[in-house]
């Protein structure tokens, strides 16, 4: 099979080149990345690729989503469209492109490939399906027969060219039309005849007269047969007739309706109903799904099968059909048995004939993708909703520590301080959480032990009085790589949950154990806990003696939105935080309960194989020495105060600029004149302006070895997920407070 050639579109070079390096271990073939769009056009018609990556945002005069709609209406070429923040607006204007795809930024590789599959096999189908249908119709049109084909119930919906010219009709006049009007035949003894005899075998053509619109009448050899779906249930009619030479005088007995021997060869439940709604036919698949015997439902009204709901619900659609004797589709819901149908109704004697298709697993594939959706518009939401809060929370934090460090020991006001500085900390907890729930936050991992995490975390906590707490982490356990802000809020999310399960009180117990590669699975794991028996997991598990979750909740309770409290205004997201965030670990979360002795959850991290040697910082008397030029991007004015007082206060030289086309040409005019800076602060993202990433890899070409911490309230960025790929050598997360900010300086110079 020929390679898969793909085109990405990404004006950031960093970005494109690795999404250009995944994509090619993946086996696919990229044979460059286009940083316009005008570029990209231009390399479409030269490659030919078979799907396009598009980042919505690019230089030049283009966006991706104009760009996406030239290639669609030149090319053809799909679109996965790429982006790391866009408005309702710029949603509404990809969707209408119809892209194959949409990855919200940040997105791991594992999120890439299966997009990247999904949409190659789809463009793959597409092209067979036209190819198909067009050599389908071709042949059909060139045969030198006549072909005409129906729907289930004899309505036309095709003639080649040589059934216009026998029958008199056009296809625009005949689609449509029952069939009996467009091919009217009769016997050689003048009888009418039906479309399709009773016992007619494939194959056995059929001598009849056939009147054509204009009143001719010839003879014509015609076979008929049923055409069937890909399931196997009935589909239709396809009818092949030609001109006969000479006149058969030929009789035969009266047949049948031409569908009625054919119901029993549907796949799907099919019952008719009379004008009175009482069950006249129904075939062996009704049967099964009313469950009940055929003879059983003959004669019953049909309102009387399905629950009260039900009639509630559909009966005026039901009854348009029989008032206005036009063919009706809708959708049917049996809530009470979990099942949807598409049902076809169709005009039938007096009364309806009505199909009923199980689509309950393209119904659950539909919610899936609506609760997705909604989790996606509610992280661009939240994206830029954090950005903005987050600034004003560096501010908010760095001045009540500002304060706090002028205010002398003992002061009435230590006391207001140190409160407002723990709301603000908790605010920033919770604008954490709510892109964690939106996206599924990346996190900043670093190495670190598990125990002291959890012991900072009950330290913070406010206990319940007739609640026990009790923290039991054994000696000597691995490092893992974690997000210790995200472990927190899942172990804060678990807690909160079990204490509301004990209303009355009880006990929660935190315990840590260790899970060595290759350890057969313990009994006391729950079922859903899927680990890779080749990594080594440490487990923390969370158990109340609450009121325990049921069996029929415990498959949902991981599911945005759900949630057994809802009169308490809870709002079903805590357990999808705790999902997303063990899976974004690259670990797991499982929960089992019973109502006699409450719920244990089960969270595992895998441990790292080494633990990294730890990093010494420098001494008070060597940060003293440590007077350093620093270059610092930031446009928010009151974030760019705060960080100027923090390190002019460490006795650092800083020099500030707001835009990145200004942080490069200083550093590299500095360079120039033989005073490089010895360390470069960025934020992340510069509206209307160049960003931190653009500002350092413009100074790598002429400097590789420039220093750079990247700042941003985008927590969940690549750049900030993954520095070291975007020539940082740390990350300072907003907000933070001006001792998180002295801290992380003097820990990268130290290791320079």
């Amino acid at each position: 099979m020929k390679p898969t050639r793909i085109l990405v579109v990404e004006d950031e070079r960093v970005i494109g080149r690795d999404v250009q390096n995944t994509l090619v271990q993946l086996g696919y073939v990229v044979p460059d990345v286009a940083r316009t769009g005008e570029e990209a056009l231009e390399l479409v018609g030269q490659i030919e690729p078979d799907l396009v990556l598009m980042d919505i945002r690019l230089s030049g005069g283009m966006d991706g989503i104009e760009t996406a709609a030239r290639i669609k209406a030149e090319h053809g070429s799909p679109v996965i469209f790429l982006t790391a923040l866009a408005d309702h607006e710029t949603i509404a204007r990809a969707k209408a492109t119809e892209p194959y795809g949409y990855l919200l930024k940040p997105f791991n590789d594992r999120e890439l490939q299966s997009t990247v599959e999904m949409a190659v096999s789809r463009s793959r189908s597409q092209r067979l399906l036209e190819a198909s249908a067009k050599h389908f119709s071709n042949t059909l049109r060139s045969l030198a027969d006549g072909v005409i084909a129906t729907d289930l119930v004899g309505n036309i919906t095709f003639l080649n060219p040589l059934a216009e010219a026998l029958t008199g009709w056009s296809s625009e006049e005949a689609l449509g039309r029952p069939l009996q009007e467009i091919f009217r035949i009769t016997r050689p003894g003048g009888e009418e005849a039906p479309p399709m005899e009773t016992g007619q075998g494939a194959g056995e053509p059929r001598p009849v007269m056939l009147h054509s619109r204009n009143g001719d009448k010839f003879p014509i050899e015609d076979n008929s047969a049923p055409m069937k779906n890909d399931d196997g249930s009935l589909a239709g009619l396809v009818v092949v007739f030609r001109k006969r030479a000479i006149p058969e005088a030929e009789t035969g007995d009266g047949a049948s309706a031409p569908l009625v021997g054919l119901v029993e060869g549907i796949a799907d439940p099919l019952v008719a109903v009379g004008a009175d709604w009482v069950i006249t036919f129904a075939n062996q698949q009704a049967a099964r799904l009313f469950n009940k015997g055929r003879s059983e439902i003959v004669g019953r009204e049909l309102w009387g099968e399905f629950p009260p709901s039900v009639r509630s619900q559909y009966f005026d659609a039901f009854s348009t059909v029989l008032s206005k004797r036009e063919r009706g589709t809708i959708e049917l819901q049996v809530e009470e048995r979990g099942l949807w149908f598409g049902v076809e109704i169709y005009p039938f004697g007096e009364g309806l004939l009505i199909l009923l298709r199980d689509i309950s697993s393209r119904k659950e594939d539909e919610l899936r993708h609506r609760r997705l959706e909604k989790l996606e518009s509610l992280g661009l939401l939240a994206r830029g909703f954090a950005h903005d809060f987050n600034n004003l929370l560096t501010v908010l934090l760095g001045n009540i520590s500002l304060a706090q460090m002028k205010l002398p020991e003992g002061h009435e006001a230590e006391e207001e301080l140190a409160a407002a500085n723990k709301a603000a900390v908790r605010a920033q907890g919770r604008v954490h959480q709510l892109l964690t729930f939106a996206k599924g936050g990346v996190p900043i991992r670093q190495v670190q032990p598990l125990g002291p995490i959890l012991d900072e975390f009950l330290a913070a906590h406010e206990p319940r009085a007739e609640i026990k707490y009790d923290l039991l982490v054994p000696e000597g356990l691995p490092e893992a790589k974690l997000d210790s802000g995200q472990l927190k809020r899942l172990i804060d999310n678990l807690v909160t949950n079990a204490e509301q399960a004990m209303p009355d009180g009880g006990e929660i117990k935190i315990t840590c154990d260790l899970l060595p590669v290759g350890a057969p699975r313990r009994a006391s794991l729950p079922e859903g806990l899927e680990l890779d028996k080749d990594v080594g997991y440490l487990l923390v598990q969370v158990d109340d003696t609450g009121s325990g979750v049921s069996e029929a909740d415990l498959a949902k309770v991981f599911e945005p939105y759900f949630t057994t409290r809802g009169r308490d205004n809870a709002t079903g997201i805590g357990l999808t935080v705790c999902e997303s965030i063990a899976r974004s670990h690259d670990g797991g979360i499982a929960i089992e309960s019973n109502a006699d002795r409450g719920s244990v959850v089960s969270v595992a991290l895998p441990v790292v194989a080494e633990a990294s040697a730890p990093v010494e910082s420098p001494s008070a008397e060597e940060v003293a020495d440590q007077s350093v030029r620093i270059l610092l991007l930031e446009d928010e004015p009151l974030v760019r105060q705060i960080m100027v007082r923090s390190l002019e206060g460490m006795g650092h030289e800083v020099v500030q600029t707001a835009d990145g086309a200004d942080t490069v040409a200083r550093y590299l005019e500095a360079l120039e004149a033989g005073s490089r800076f010895d360390l470069v602060i960025t934020d992340l993202s510069i509206p209307n302006g160049m960003g931190g990433v653009r500002a350092i890899e413009e100074i790598q070409l002429t400097d590789p070895e420039v220093l750079a911490i990247v700042s941003s309230g985008y927590s969940d960025d690549p750049a900030m997920a993954q520095p070291e790929k975007f020539g940082f050598a740390a990350v300072l997360p907003k907000p933070y407070q001006p001792n998180d900010l002295a801290n992380l300086v003097d820990l990268v110079l130290n290791g320079r």
